[in-house]
């Protein structure tokens, strides 16, 4: 009986039309459906540029399954890219995950994503399967950098932040990107960020801010918000409305960006919303 017939329950899971991302595992362990998860993750890449599609996925702490793809944006620069290991742990951080045990990927993780990894586990003890065999992360990364004063708390136990909205907006979807701007992880810089996306049939995807003590592989909201996007059931809805809010004194923020990358894929107007820091 051929697969079509006869689908794997797992691969229902993703079919079904309110996929948002991860999958319960069931009966199954992680490393039973790897290679089926991998290769459906796969499916989800953008890769317009390189044409090389990544699959990943976390095992979070609740025994969920979140998948990760890479995505790639024309006409903007290639560090805009989001790469899967990121996506699948970003995938997990933004439905509320408290951590992940493992991390699955397709191809061997590259430098940028090795850093990234450091802000999920700074011991280096997290297990990275690679072509069915398991390592460590430290065993991959064994000297990464770090500050160690802003060694006290990781991606996944960091505290919101307080904020406030300077105009005393009461639009709901301006809340939205207000909410998520106070989740974000900025721990190097103190300047959070939210973007909230809705779609034409009212589905609405959020991100915020995640960052790298080595910059470079942070991620901004725009991003985080398409990942969440492209990791669901909307993927392929066309964006209504979109809502960016930022620290107002800020020293560094990522609007142009969001801009840009807006404007790679849709007509809408980037709308913008400035906070200040509770007292």
């Amino acid at each position: 009986m051929s697969t079509r017939e006869n689908p794997h329950p797992i691969l229902g899971q993703i079919e079904a039309k309110d996929f948002r991302g991860f999958v319960e595992l069931g009966q199954y362990t992680a490393s039973d459906v790897a290679d089926l998860l991998l290769g459906r993750a796969a499916k989800f890449a953008q890769v317009p540029i390189s044409g090389f599609r990544v699959g990943a996925f976390v095992k979070g702490h609740s025994g969920r399954c979140y998948l990760g793809a890479n995505l790639e944006f024309i006409g903007v620069p290639l560090n805009t890219s989001l790469h899967a290991e990121q996506s699948a742990v970003i995938n997990a951080w933004m439905h509320g995950e408290n951590g992940i045990d493992s991390l699955y990927v397709s191809e061997k993780p590259c430098g940028h994503c090795l850093q990234f990894l450091q802000e999920v586990d700074r011991r280096g003890s997290l297990k990275l399967y690679v072509e069915g065999k398991a390592q460590l992360l430290k065993d991959f990364l064994p000297e990464p950098f770090f500050i160690p004063e802003a060694q006290e708390t990781g991606l996944f136990d960091r505290k919101p932040q307080v904020l406030y909205d300077l105009k005393n907006d009461e639009d709901a979807m301006a809340q939205r990107a207000i909410n998520a701007a106070c989740a974000s992880y900025t721990p190097y810089s103190e300047s959070p960020e939210g973007l909230i996306l809705e779609t034409i049939d009212g589905a609405f995807c959020t991100g915020r801010t995640i960052e790298s003590a080595a910059f470079n592989p942070s991620v901004s909201p725009v991003i985080a918000a398409l990942n969440q996007r492209n990791l669901s059931s909307q993927r392929k809805a066309f964006i209504h409305r979109a809502i960016h809010a930022k620290l107002a004194t800020a020293l560094n923020h990522s609007i142009p960006l969001s801009q840009a990358v807006l404007k790679s894929i849709s007509n809408i107007e980037l709308e913008v919303r400035l906070m200040e820091r509770s007292a």
